[in-house]
């Protein structure tokens, strides 16, 4: 995504106006879907500059959005009403810069697997088979599980809480990473669930 298509998105965005583009989930743009989205506010990690959006299309629901993976910016014409304060055209940018200790090469790699697969609000059979591909060939440990897990739950619910509400379409979005980062392999709920079994 160059410059120019980022000062489209913050133009489209500040009118309040619907963004559609292409999200190239693995670096390809064979099958990348487009995608019609709210735009909100940029974030920053140590390396990952995202926008963070309220996904119309193909399923509803928050979602980060890697800038480099986004292509063909254009406007829908289609207004809506913001579900929280549009910040994109103001530069502000939520910092949460990450440790570069916390974030070998191997535990980055997965978390943008993780990410890119949630992307859409869905986990198929085929993005179940890379994710499980990667932990094998690359060694990952249950403790770098855990980690990139959480660490994903985190930023979700930081960027949640950002407005000091939770609304229903919020409240459906921690439901799906739950279950979904459950199903992977490890998730905040599924650590309580075993600790209450063993003190059970």
């Amino acid at each position: 995504m160059d410059s120019e298509q980022i000062d489209q998105l913050i133009r489209i965005a500040s009118d309040h106006k619907l963004v559609q583009f292409r999200y190239l989930k693995k670096a390809t743009r064979h099958d990348a879907p487009l995608r019609v989205v709210e735009a909100y506010n940029f974030s920053q990690g140590r390396q990952d500059p995202m926008i963070r959006c309220y996904q119309i299309e193909p399923q509803e629901g928050w979602r980060f959005f890697m800038l480099h993976k986004i292509e063909g910016v254009s406007d829908t014409g289609v207004a809506f009403r913001p579900r929280r304060k549009v910040t994109l055209c103001t530069g502000l940018i939520d910092d949460r810069v990450e440790s570069s200790s916390n974030w070998p090469d191997i535990r980055r790699g997965y978390r943008n697997l993780i990410s890119d697969s949630l992307a859409d609000g869905t986990l198929s059979k085929s993005e179940l088979v890379d994710i499980n591909d990667y932990v094998l060939a690359n060694g990952l440990r249950e403790q770098d599980i855990r980690f990139v897990h959480a660490s994903i739950y985190h930023r979700c619910l930081g960027a949640i809480l950002d407005d000091g509400i939770v609304g229903d379409d919020e409240e459906k979005q921690i439901r799906f990473l739950d279950r979904a980062l459950s199903y992977i392999g490890w998730s905040p709920s599924s650590a309580g669930l075993k600790s209450s079994a063993s003190h059970g």
